[in-house]
């Protein structure tokens, strides 16, 4: 049915190839004969190689001239929409942050006596979150 020629005469040879034993030994052996040349990758050990690299006076000048330098942007960078993506944080203002709650403290109160399934309550149950997370920087709605 096949135009291919007959190679019966190699795989009755080569059992590797035929998958037959050696000295009836079993279909494994034949299999272990095959994949003994095969299948096997040497191995290197890794080793980190590391040279420490004596810098010039005025590259190193340099460099501790780069690290202290206070990078400050000029203007804030912004999307293509306008947005502001980054801003010049400095530690001044960093620190005077504030959080401003959507709620009074009457309201908070209110809130924390209403029934579980009422969204309030949960916006008021988030309030109190939110000034245990930033205590002392937390505010109230103004009335």
């Amino acid at each position: 049915m096949t135009n291919l020629p007959k190679d019966d005469k190699k795989k009755k040879q080569d059992p590797a190839v035929t998958g037959q034993t050696l000295a009836g030994g079993g279909l494994s052996a034949g299999k272990e004969r095959v994949d003994a040349g095969v299948g096997k990758q040497e191995v290197t050990p890794m080793t980190e190689y590391t040279r420490k690299v004596d810098l010039e006076p005025e590259v190193e000048s340099w460099l501790e001239k780069l690290e202290k330098e206070d990078a400050a942007l000029q203007q804030p960078v912004t999307d293509d929409k306008g947005q502001v993506v980054l801003d010049d944080v400095d530690d001044k203002k960093k620190n005077k942050f504030k959080v401003v709650l959507p709620l009074t403290k009457e309201e908070v109160d209110k809130g924390l006596h209403r029934k579980v399934l009422d969204s309030v309550r949960w916006l008021a149950e988030w309030c109190v979150r939110m000034m245990k997370m930033f205590s002392g920087k937390v505010a109230y709605r103004r009335k």
